[in-house]
């Protein structure tokens, strides 16, 4: 760095002479010869020049140029003040110099000039960005492999242009090495991933069928899963009427008389009561015809017998009675219970409110 300010510094001295000198010279010349042919004569010093030595007259201390010829005190001067300018200069860029003010001087400088080389280490280092992000002269529809987000410039740091999706075209302008290539998209140009372009529309037309192959194995899949929600939430459904019936069918079973009656309740031992609808009898006859004939009236029930003897059609005692009072499927309030009729006998005539009770007594 020294010896750039140093050579700085001579350059602009020797600029300085090679023009003052000779025009100096030539003014001198030109002077001493204004109205005469003959050569030019040697100035003599002027008793108050430095060059003049009052004791002895003698003026051959009166400087010269490189070809003896006499050049003014000026331009002696200027030669001087040019040496010492350079010897402070050196004495300034000199570690071991002791001249502070020169050094500060000399420094304040040194500091302009990295400043200068800063910025131009700057300018070089965004010339080598630019340089690395040159492109290679492309025109090509291209298409992208997944959705991509389009950047300002290519950097991930960019703003985003616009998002495109899946397998969309763009126009490929600029391809290199690096991450992001130069695309156009409406006209406008923008930076893309390159890892997502895909040249070939034959190989984009592939990676649409395996994604329809995808989505119908996962359509399918999906299908599966619900019917087996569907059908677990069905065995569920079944299992909790089951269970329901089955606590129902319990209660049922060790049920002796009607929730709702107080009075006397028909037994084996009490042949004939008057319960809640009427009178009230039983009977212990093969109940499988009056069965098939509810199932032709679309009556389907369970038949079992309860724990105290009841013939049972689902939830309730069978019993006969007048149709004309009772017809079949009606649900009558006995004293054992609530009955469903399914069948009448001769009895109803002479008395059309009385049930008779299938039992197994």
């Amino acid at each position: 760095m020294k010896k750039r300010i140093l050579s700085l510094y001579l350059s602009a001295m020797i600029a300085v002479l090679a023009f003052t000198v000779p025009a100096m010279a030539a003014y001198a010349s030109e002077t001493a010869g204004e109205g005469s042919t003959a050569a030019p004569m040697q100035e003599e010093a002027a008793p108050d020049s430095p060059y003049f030595d009052s004791e002895t007259g003698d003026d051959s201390a009166m400087p010269t140029d490189a070809a003896g010829q006499l050049i003014s005190p000026e331009t002696a001067q200027a030669i001087d003040s040019a040496d010492v300018g350079l010897t402070d200069l050196q004495k300034a860029t000199d570690p071991e110099s002791s001249n502070e003010s020169a050094a500060n001087g000399a420094s304040d400088t040194m500091a302009e000039l990295e400043e200068t080389e800063v910025d131009m280490n700057k300018s070089t280092i965004g010339a080598a960005f630019d340089n690395a992000y040159q492109f290679d002269k492309e025109d090509a529809v291209v298409y992208l492999s997944e959705a991509a987000v389009i950047k300002t410039e290519p950097s991930d740091d960019a703003d985003d242009m616009l998002t495109l999706e899946k397998y969309s075209s763009v126009r490929l302008t600029g391809s290199n090495s690096l991450q992001y290539w130069e695309v156009t998209v409406g006209g406008s140009i923008g930076y893309v991933d390159s890892a997502v372009i895909i040249r070939d529309a034959s190989e984009v037309e592939a990676l649409k069928e395996e994604d329809i192959e995808k989505e119908e194995t996962e359509a399918l899949s999906r299908k599966e899963q619900e019917e087996t929600i569907v059908e677990k939430a069905s065995d569920g459904r079944e299992e909790w009427a089951q269970a329901l019936k089955d606590s129902r069918r319990e209660e049922l079973a060790n049920q002796t008389r009607s929730l709702s009656w107080n009075g006397p309740v028909l037994s084996r031992s009490k042949g004939s009561v008057y319960g809640p609808s009427g009178k009230e009898t039983y009977y212990n006859l093969n109940m499988s015809g009056c069965v098939s004939n509810m199932n032709r009236r679309g009556y389907y029930y369970d038949v079992w017998v309860r724990n105290d003897g009841c013939k049972m059609f689902g939830d309730y005692i069978m019993c006969a009675a007048n149709l004309g009072v009772h017809p079949f499927g009606s649900l009558v309030e006995c004293s054992l219970g609530t009955c469903i009729v399914v069948d009448t006998g001769g009895f109803a005539a002479g008395n059309p409110n009385q049930l008779d009770i299938a039992v197994t007594w």
